[in-house]
């Protein structure tokens, strides 16, 4: 039997605006998006027959509900596979946490499945059907360092950024992307993410014009129902991170930091008060 492994980074978005919604009801969008060494790992393990999702994690959907059998059912259905499979999903980012988990694992099946079912599709098929299942799929397809638009299906890729290690830090809350939308007044937004400083200042290292220029518009939204958000930010900054932001639609809040012994005090911190408190680094 043949098996892969592969790692599901998490996504940041270092910035994250949203310009206006279109007629088909989606947003377009304007990200600095990056990934980061925190990720899920998935085991794809060839089978005589039939489909088994299995995970570590109790409570989650492993049905048709979750994302990887919805990417798996895509290849099935467009390539007419009818292969056995048991995939094995060890889970360790949170759920609702505005990381993309989902999208992420969604993006290791189409990239796992497309190499043990020897299918061949090439990166650009990969992405079209990945943008077919989620807007952040495409992205978590390519990884690195991005400006991501439109329904986030532009990508342009960006210089790698350098090193940096960060505390990933989500309160004892959940925010789904469909609530984050729902109360985010376009008309009403007073500021706004400066995209172009934010890649200039990445370009050069500048992370305190990288601090200036960085934002996150659902940011007042989810802050106005939890200032525990704003607090968290805060507490990361005078704690030594060189820049903090709520990444997604929340609630997960990421602090960064030039040094890892610097880091690795924070998250020791706040590791204390938040059990969903992880320590890693840009990738």
């Amino acid at each position: 039997m043949e098996k892969i492994i592969i790692g599901a980074q998490a996504k940041v978005n270092l910035s994250l605006d949203v310009l206006g919604k279109r007629e088909d009801g989606y947003h377009d969008m304007q990200m600095v998006n990056h990934s980061i060494a925190f990720h899920d790992t998935l085991t794809f393990e060839s089978c005589h027959k039939g489909v088994a999702l299995t995970s570590n994690i109790q409570g989650i959907p492993l049905d048709e509900k979750n994302l990887v059998m919805i990417a798996l059912r895509k290849l099935q259905k467009c390539f007419d596979v009818n292969k056995g499979i048991k995939i094995h999903l060890e889970k360790r980012i949170p759920h609702e946490a505005g990381l993309a988990g989902g999208s992420s694992d969604a993006a290791a099946t189409l990239k796992g499945l497309n190499t043990l079912w020897k299918l061949g599709l090439g990166t650009k098929e990969l992405l079209d059907i990945g943008g077919s299942i989620g807007a952040d799929v495409p992205y978590c397809l390519l990884g690195g360092t991005a400006l991501v638009e439109g329904i986030g299906d532009k990508i342009t890729p960006l210089l790698p950024m350098k090193k940096l290690y960060v505390v990933v830090v989500k309160p004892n809350m959940n925010i789904s992307t469909p609530w984050a939308f729902k109360f985010l007044d376009l008309g009403g937004i007073q500021k706004r993410p400066d995209i172009p400083r934010v890649i200039h200042s990445l370009e050069v290292e500048d992370y305190r014009g990288l601090r200036d220029a960085m934002g996150n518009v659902f940011e007042p939204v989810i802050i106005g129902k939890y200032p525990e958000i704003n607090e968290i930010k805060n507490d990361l900054i005078s704690h030594g991170a060189i820049a903090s932001i709520m990444t997604g639609s929340g609630p997960t809040v990421i602090g960064y930091y030039l040094k890892k012994a610097s880091a690795e005090n924070a998250w020791k911190l706040f590791s204390k008060k938040y059990t969903m408190c992880f320590l890693s680094e840009t990738c």
